[in-house]
């Protein structure tokens, strides 16, 4: 259990590095797209699909770190309002909820991805390069495998074992 413990540690590590990276990118991007446009009043026609799609990647990257973090979703405060003798239990079921109910969201966003790929939609063009809808929305069916894989281990985690996010 100690190396499952470890190799999520890693993944929780490079996430993070993620979402900064996506934030840090969209601040720089975003500001020298209003520069583009007060200074020489154009700008960058690829940036704005580019920064949603990289907004979405960030927030669903985040919800996962959530659930590394048990800061997930309201079946929280059923556990908190119950006696103390069954909060264990509770908290178990609940993520055991969040389990069940990653996966069926992973398997229809799959199912969304595969088509998004077979039908070769454009999600957007840099320059004369487009960016495939398939690709640029690949971490929907990821984000819920993350969400899935860290509430499962999370079932398993010492409760002396918890840690802020940062």
């Amino acid at each position: 259990m100690r190396f499952i413990f470890r190799a999520e540690e890693y993944l929780v590590k490079t996430e993070k590095a993620v979402v900064v990276g996506l934030i840090f990118a969209m601040v720089a991007l975003s500001f020298t797209q209003v520069l583009l446009r007060l200074l020489f009043h154009s700008g960058i026609v690829w940036l704005d699909p580019l920064l949603r799609h990289m907004v979405l990647w960030a927030g669903l990257t985040g919800a996962a770190l959530a659930a590394r973090y048990s800061h997930h979703f309201a079946l929280e405060a059923f556990v908190k309002f119950a006696p103390k003798r069954f909060h264990r239990r509770l908290e178990v079921t609940a993520d055991c909820f969040m389990v069940a109910a990653a996966a069926l969201l992973f398997h229809a966003s799959w199912k969304f991805i595969r088509d998004e790929f077979a039908s070769g939609s454009i999600a957007f063009y840099i320059g004369h390069f487009g960016v495939q809808g398939g690709w640029a929305e690949i971490v929907i069916p990821l984000s819920f495998a993350l969400i899935g894989v860290h509430t499962l281990i999370g079932i398993f985690r010492p409760e002396d074992s918890f840690e802020g996010p940062f």
